[in-house]
């Protein structure tokens, strides 16, 4: 790898940054007071962290930072994403309500996910090179746009609506990568960065929770035409606040002629999580298909949120936690508990519906944990003038394998929604062996320089 990371509890080096116009930034004040007045969703989140997040140049005008803290980007990026907790199980259940099919329905949501797979790399390049909050607003009111289409649109044609759900997730705008940048910027220590890439992870599960649950809820008290324009609107009202909460503390990278390179060792991540999307696809899809089979399609919705429900949980005890091993070391180990946790579910699922929600509660404790350690890993190998396109690969990374995880879902739970739990342990265990090779190679490269050295 490029460089070792800094063990999580460590304060880093000062460090004098740079703006893009060239001129020195002051450096991050040491004290700060809590912010007086914060939303009731700031303070929910909030009181994870102990505190505020630490502000960037506090008590130091500074045109870049304004006075905004990590919660508060947080709970806007939280606000801004709640449509991807919703199409995608929405549009499934609206497309086998036209169709009949769940294997296209399988595929509908494929669609979705390729096409938002496509869209981090698309544009995450103008937003770091340029005004984000602008990037993101208008993509925000086009998906918006898009969604509206989709829950009106008539007949069932498959081709239309494999087409209008990729369109759809083409145009997601560039929020978590946008996101995700900012928190190195806004955290003071190593233990701050890391708590916040937890918070990250920990606080889209509450998308997963609430969007899935209000799914439920739209479709069996309307249809899930309701669910996508509560989506849509949702999805403007969200892109909206979210450029407006970074638009002060946005600094574009500077250009240059020559590209810097995205970092050394970013593969390790990035298959990781593929692999482990993979796995979360072919479940998100097997969950349904299981309510479906049982005559509670509603039930669907309840189901994943309390899969989320278990991440949110696992996610809150790991950001309480001052991990002793960095994010590289700890990741193999939290994939293993995702691997156990997916062969409970795949062991409940004949024991009935009640079951196998218990067994996604568990199984989920693990997943934002492993999925904050990955983030940390490519905060890590990253070179900093380009780690928003780091973690755009990264997200198009998951949504790709979302993506294909429901396509093969789609045909697996059509078959027997069994066979998409059992290939969702294997998945993981495919997510594992990356970490656990770079893991064996730094252990051989320490070793070697160890008896170099002596």
């Amino acid at each position: 790898m490029g460089h070792q990371p800094n063990a999580p509890g460590r304060e880093r080096p000062a460090v004098r940054k740079t703006t893009a116009q060239g001129s020195p930034r002051p450096e991050q004040g040491q004290n700060r007071p809590t912010t007086p007045t914060r939303s009731v969703l700031a303070a929910s989140v909030g009181w994870v962290t102990d505190g505020p997040i630490d502000r960037p140049g506090q008590g130091v005008p500074d045109s870049g930072t304004s006075g905004r803290s990590g919660t508060t980007v947080l709970v806007a990026s939280l606000v801004a994403r709640i449509p991807q907790g919703m199409a995608p199980l929405a549009i499934l259940l609206l497309v086998h309500g036209r169709t009949g099919s769940v294997a296209t329905a399988g595929l509908a949501t494929g669609a979705w996910a390729i096409g938002a797979a496509a869209a981090p790399p698309l544009w995450a390049r103008p937003a770091g090179r340029g005004r984000a909050e602008r990037v993101v607003v208008v993509l925000g009111l086009a998906q918006a746009l898009v969604l509206a289409i989709i829950a009106s649109w008539p007949g069932d044609q498959v081709v239309a609506w494999l087409g209008l759900a990729a369109l759809g997730g083409l145009l997601a705008p560039p929020v978590t990568p946008v996101a995700r940048t900012l928190w190195p910027r806004l955290g003071r220590s190593a233990h701050d960065v890391d708590r916040l890439y937890t918070l990250d992870a920990t606080a889209q599960e509450l998308i997963f929770i609430v969007g899935p649950a209000l799914v439920g809820a739209l479709v069996a008290g309307y249809s899930p035409s309701a669910a996508l324009f509560a989506a849509a609107a949702a999805g403007a009202v969200g892109a909206a606040l979210f450029g407006r909460v970074i638009a002060p503390i946005w600094e574009p990278h500077p250009s240059t002629v020559d590209r810097p390179p995205l970092g050394r060792g970013l593969w390790v991540p990035w298959l990781s999580l593929f692999a482990l999307s993979l796995g979360l696809g072919t479940t998100e899809v097997g969950v349904p298909a299981t309510a479906l089979a049982d005559g509670r399609a509603a039930a669907s919705g309840l189901i994943l949120a309390v899969w989320s429900l278990g991440s949110l949980v696992g996610g809150v005890i790991s950001s309480r936690r001052v991990w002793g091993a960095t994010p590289a070391r700890r990741a193999p180990a939290l994939l293993g508990g995702l691997i156990a946790g997916s062969i409970l579910v795949w062991i409940a699922w004949g024991y009935g519906l009640g079951w196998l929600t218990a067994a996604l509660f568990v199984a989920g404790l693990a997943l934002a944990p492993t999925l904050a350690a990955l983030y940390g890993v490519i905060a890590d190998v990253s070179n900093e003038t380009r780690r928003t396109d780091a973690f755009a690969f990264g997200n198009t990374s998951i949504l790709l394998g979302l993506g294909l995880g429901a396509a093969v879902g789609g045909k697996l739970s059509a078959l027997d929604p069994r066979l998409g739990f059992a290939a969702s342990a294997g998945l993981f265990a495919l997510a594992a062996a990356p970490t656990l090779l770079q893991r064996v190679r730094s252990t051989r490269r320490s070793s070697h320089t160890g008896s170099s050295a002596s």
